[in-house]
């Protein structure tokens, strides 16, 4: 009944593609370590191959001044907008599998079922070279991108700078050269440029956005650093952080005490100073003689129990 072949159905520029990026996620998806990493995986891909591919007919239309008549469509600009076209279906299963909280309304599923259908018209009008054409505004995606794949890439003065040079500058150029050149380059019709400025809109607010958080980031209070060892309180705070100083530091001194009294156990002296008494107490033993010589000259006896008495012939003497 309905004499439509596969190839048809689903050309060969498109299925291709989208297996390879599926296969080429899951291949990267190992690498990343977060959600917002494997969202940016696709994006990336897609936004350097395009930019790369709008190149040659970018210097093209810079070269001529703007002229689009030198510019045709082939089978590499109608490969080229295949291949946006099924990472943008990718993108979207992707997303709905593996990081669903990165893909949202307008930038996620409105963007990318749009320019499904843009792709597909641009192709069928037989204008993919144009298609391609635009795609080098994919330049400011590519660096977000790898910025978000990797922070140490992120500058927001490329950024910004790169997004208005393209989607804003260049963007308002090729519509008006669309529209200015349509009797040459689009058989009079006026749908390239039609779509050039409904998507405009779309730019503006964007960099609108982009703006307004860098200003904002701009604006907002840098932490302070902290010097090691001193902390800063508030006033109506200062009792609550001594009391907290003090409990910080009952425990420490109390670990301070037994780690002194380990070591000191470790070193044995209180063994040393019992084995020194002991030689002492053994030495006074052993010259009970001598000793009592020397209670004799002084004048010191020793009572039956054992205390030190003074004689009366010391203390005559020493009346005198």
């Amino acid at each position: 009944m309905f004499d439509v072949s596969f190839e048809d159905a689903i050309p060969p520029a498109f299925l291709y593609p989208f297996l390879t990026l599926i296969v080429a996620y899951h291949v990267f998806a190992s690498l990343s370590s977060t959600v917002k990493q494997r969202s940016w995986i696709l994006t990336t891909i897609s936004s350097g191959a395009m930019s790369l591919s709008s190149l040659p007919l970018f210097l093209h239309y810079v070269i001529s001044r703007g002229d689009l008549s030198g510019i045709r469509s082939s089978l590499w600009t109608e490969g080229t907008a295949r291949f946006f076209q099924a990472y943008l279906v990718a993108d979207l299963l992707m997303g709905t599998i593996y990081y669903r909280s990165k893909v949202n309304l307008l930038t996620g599923w409105i963007h990318h079922s749009v320019y499904i259908f843009i792709v597909e018209y641009t192709c069928r009008m037989g204008w993919s070279h144009l298609f391609v054409l635009c795609a080098v505004m994919e330049v400011p995606t590519f660096l977000l991108a790898i910025a978000s794949l990797d922070a140490r890439f992120r500058s927001d003065l490329v950024f910004a700078l790169s997004f208005f040079a393209t989607r804003i500058v260049l963007h308002i150029l090729l519509c008006v050269s669309m529209l200015v050149s349509r009797h040459n380059v689009t058989n009079n019709s006026f749908g390239p440029g039609v779509l050039m400025a409904c998507i405009f809109p779309l730019h503006a607010f964007w960099f609108y956005g982009s703006l307004k958080g860098f200003v904002k980031r701009a604006e907002a209070p840098k932490p302070q650093p902290v010097k090691q060892g001193s902390v800063t309180a508030p006033p109506s705070l200062s009792g609550f952080s001594s009391l907290r100083a003090r409990s910080w530091t009952l425990p420490r001194r109390r670990g301070s005490l037994r780690q002194a009294v380990r070591a000191w156990d470790r070193l044995e002296i209180r063994k040393a100073a019992g084995r020194f008494g002991d030689v002492q107490r053994r030495l006074r033993a052993s010259f009970p003689a001598a000793r009592e010589q020397v209670y004799a000259y002084v004048g010191i006896d020793r009572s039956p129990g054992g205390e030190l008495q003074r004689t009366g012939d010391v203390k005559t003497q020493s009346s005198l």
